[in-house]
């Protein structure tokens, strides 16, 4: 018990997630003299807008410009709740089950005719993510009943300690019912937020623009869901870093997200480019498919975690700018628990797994997969030369983003390096990457134990026995090995000097929707 009192103290002791620059920027959002657009730099392609079929941060940024959420995750920056009342007024359970929301009475769709938002539409939300991929994010969500129009009641199936937390996740912004209903083209396109699509073209950009009649423009500036003063908001993915730093620098964007860290020096320097750096929660993991042989063999799992050495891929992909890792949970995260042994760099060790796992001599040819570009090529390099020296050849296939998770998804994979972004929902993390049949379980990880312990932490009410259960769930990851957590990725971000109302997010789902360039 004093250990776990430590530990919790601990937590509590953890940075601060989210970073926005130029003070209170919201405070500052008069928008007096700014430039008219505003113009991103993302390091990766805008691929899928239907917030209920996606889960990157290059696509969440642009809808947390168009979409808002029944609960408001602020990450108790200023020392106040974490979540906070959004398109919901208030809430309350009224048994273990059953949560009656109210809703505002004052918003309205950016769906140029100002259709109101009401309680049919959270309805049909929250019932349509249940037959999407996001439906991990729902653990236990059983139904939404309308007790007026501007009143739900949520039922789940038992107790579960995150699920308001659950509603502030992204593919669960509210859509419209209508819009569906209606049969209008892309019906995902429609949210209640301050900015609407105004063009994507897939690889070149995706423009939004402020919404002239949006419900929240009577808000005051320092409101979150206040309109920001850029009248347009434009995302452009340049894959290749060093393009994105020289756009910037050419004033072609006004934000180049993660620029290459060796140019760090090089853009501290420029009089005219700010860089803000701060530990991160982007963190970055190797995974077998465990349904492949021979990576079903759990000894065969844990010598590879020992042949990889975590500070060489560190060095080699971000020249050390990150955290080495040895639990899937990031930092900030309830219940995040470091002091385990873990599978530190130990050839010896790992060839004596492999004996026990029945190949004292290697001889195994295997694949690993990936996305095209930094920092998955570097990562890939390390591990090829690691697992090289325990007789493991492996073959290096790099793909695109969206095939690579298709591929991933169909069990086609052996061997695959991913990324994850999650910096709220404890929950959410260990339910969508590791729960049997689950969204982001590209592991194919089927373990009974494992389910049960999710669902332990998910609806245990004593806290105690919640904490030691998430702690021998982290320890039973650790042991089973479906993936090797490599480093948490600290975050770099190099924007113009003028750039006032951002607000920086850990894994990289930064807040635009207030961003704009003083004149």
């Amino acid at each position: 018990m004093k250990k776990i009192l430590a530990f919790l103290f601990s937590v509590m002791m953890i940075f601060a997630l989210v970073g926005c620059g130029g003070g209170d920027n919201k405070a500052e959002n008069t928008g007096a003299g700014h430039k008219e657009k505003l113009v991103i730099g993302t390091d990766a392609d805008i691929n899928n807008l239907n917030l209920q079929k996606q889960q990157d941060a290059a696509n969440n940024v642009i809808l947390k410009c168009t979409h808002q959420n029944l609960v408001y995750f602020n990450n108790g920056a200023k020392g106040g709740d974490r979540f906070v009342p959004g398109l919901a007024t208030d809430w309350k359970f009224v048994d273990d089950t059953h949560i009656i929301m109210h809703l505002r009475k004052d918003v309205y769709f950016n769906d140029g005719k100002k259709t109101p938002m009401t309680a049919d539409d959270v309805k049909f939300t929250l019932d349509m993510a249940m037959d999407n991929v996001v439906k991990s994010a729902l653990a236990g969500y059983v139904g939404c009943t309308v007790k007026d129009p501007y009143t739900v009641e949520i039922e789940i199936a038992s107790y579960n300690n995150e699920f308001i937390q659950s509603l502030s996740s992204l593919p669960l912004a509210i859509q419209s019912k209508k819009a569906y209903d209606d049969g209008v083209k892309e019906p995902w396109f429609i949210g209640t937020g301050p900015y609407k699509y105004d063009n994507w073209v897939q690889g070149e950009y995706c423009r939004l623009v402020k919404v002239k009649d949006y419900w929240g423009n009577s808000l005051p500036a320092d409101h979150d869901f206040a309109a920001g003063p850029s009248e347009v908001i434009e995302f452009r993915p340049i894959i290749e870093a060093s393009s994105r730093v020289m756009a910037l620098q050419a004033g072609e964007i006004d934000v180049c997200v993660n620029p290459p860290i060796n140019d760090l020096k090089f853009l501290k320097e420029d009089k005219n480019v700010e860089v803000y750096e701060q530990p991160g929660t982007r963190l970055f993991y190797f995974a077998f498919n465990v349904e492949q042989k021979p990576w079903d063999n759990k000894k065969l799992r844990q010598a590879v975690a020992c042949a990889i050495d975590k500070k060489s891929v560190l060095d080699a992909a971000l020249n050390g700018k990150g955290t080495m890792q040895k639990t899937i949970l990031n930092r900030g995260l309830w219940g995040f628990y470091d002091d385990m042994k873990g599978y530190d760099f130990d050839l010896k060790r790992a060839k004596e797994l492999m004996a026990e796992a029945g190949y004292p001599n290697g001889g195994i040819t295997t694949t690993l997969t990936y996305a095209n570009g930094a920092p998955y090529e570097q990562i890939a390099t390390v591990i090829q030369a690691n697992l090289a020296q325990i007789g493991i050849k492996v073959n290096l296939e790099p793909m695109e983003t969206a095939a690579l998770k298709s591929y991933c998804k169909d069990g086609k994979q052996k061997l695959f390096l991913w990324r994850w972004n999650e910096d709220s929902k404890v929950d959410f993390v260990y339910r969508d990457l590791f729960y049997t049949g689950s969204g982001s379980n590209y592991h194919h990880f089927a373990d009974p134990k494992a389910d049960a312990m999710i669902d332990a932490v998910a609806t245990l009410k004593d806290q105690d026995k919640r904490m030691k259960t998430g702690i021998e769930l982290q320890e039973y990851l650790v042991e089973e090995s479906p993936q090797v957590p490599l480093y948490i990725a600290n975050l770099v971000v190099a924007y113009n000097k003028n750039l006032k109302g951002q607000c920086f997010y850990g894994g990289g789902n930064h807040n635009w929707s207030h961003a704009y360039i003083a004149q």
